[in-house]
């Protein structure tokens, strides 16, 4: 039997690299305010835009985590649920909703690299992880990745392999 991969894959590097990085840019935000502030949007669309990123983030977010716990614990590969939009929602969730969320309400416009940085650092980490699946469940998960697309179906997004 191959030696298993943590439950939470490359998150255990993902996770405090893009912590690091957006205290870095809260940091800067606060250290040089009002420079980075996000003044051109009205502080009320800014928190309607932030919770409304959060709103859709935290079920995404909850769902991914239940569903990866279920797969791991059972040993077996999940292709349905949240998995049909995306491989890796649970990274998804971070990047495209909770933290341009918690950025918003934050009130920083430098924050909003924050994304960006962990969209690209996502990119590269996630090979590792998308190789272990490969080795793991074999062409079940080849199968799965060639209808499945890696962050979210949007776009150029969709076609990372």
């Amino acid at each position: 039997m191959k030696k298993r991969m943590s439950r939470w894959g490359i998150g255990v590097i993902f996770a405090p690299v893009s912590l690091a990085y957006g205290m870095f840019t809260l940091a800067l935000t606060y250290i040089f305010k009002p420079l980075f502030n996000l003044d051109f949007i009205p502080s009320t669309i800014r928190i309607i835009i932030g919770l409304l990123f959060l709103v859709i983030g935290i079920p995404f977010f909850i769902s991914s985590v239940v569903a990866v716990s279920r797969a791991y614990n059972a040993d077996k590969l999940v292709c349905s649920g949240i998995f049909r939009c995306s491989r890796h929602p649970l990274y998804a969730s971070w990047v495209f909703f909770l933290v341009p969320g918690i950025v918003f309400l934050c009130n920083s416009w430098i924050g909003l690299t924050t994304p960006l940085f962990m969209y690209i650092l996502l990119k590269n980490l996630v090979r590792k992880e998308e190789i272990y699946l490969e080795n793991r469940f074999g062409s079940k998960y080849i199968e799965y990745k060639k209808k499945t697309p890696c962050i979210l179906p949007i776009g150029f997004l969709y076609k990372i392999r």
